[in-house]
């Protein structure tokens, strides 16, 4: 009786831990247009689908094709961010010239869409 007891608690816990909701998104974020060229300490504009919010998510600034590298834009940089677009300052430390930027929501890496930091 007891061995099917802690059988049926055990299942249930597994079922539970199973069906929990994951931190982790389950959509990759997209970007779809970003604004034209701009300056270091100049606002951008990201539009797109899933772009998360500031407190799980990040753009990356710089990197190469594959998402490395390039520096995350400051917390106070942030003008505004939705699900659907973000405008953030280009930070002073970022790369000047053509490269990609990316947004990462809850560590998921979106497509890399090539930018160009004017001086």
């Amino acid at each position: 009786m007891n061995t099917r007891l802690l059988f049926a608690g055990a299942l249930a816990l597994f079922a539970m831990t199973a069906c929990a909701p994951s931190d982790r998104p389950t959509v990759r974020p997209l970007i779809i247009k970003l604004s034209e060229s701009a300056k270091v300490g100049s606002t951008l504009t990201i539009q797109g689908r899933n772009l998360g919010s500031p407190g799980n998510s990040f753009v990356l600034f710089g990197a190469n094709e594959l998402g490395q590298g390039g520096v995350r834009n400051a917390a106070d940089g942030v003008v505004a961010w939705s699900g659907t677009e973000i405008q953030v300052n280009i930070p002073a430390n970022a790369k000047v010239g053509g490269n990609f930027i990316f947004v990462s929501v809850g560590s998921v890496l979106s497509n890399g869409m090539p930018y160009s930091i004017t001086q």
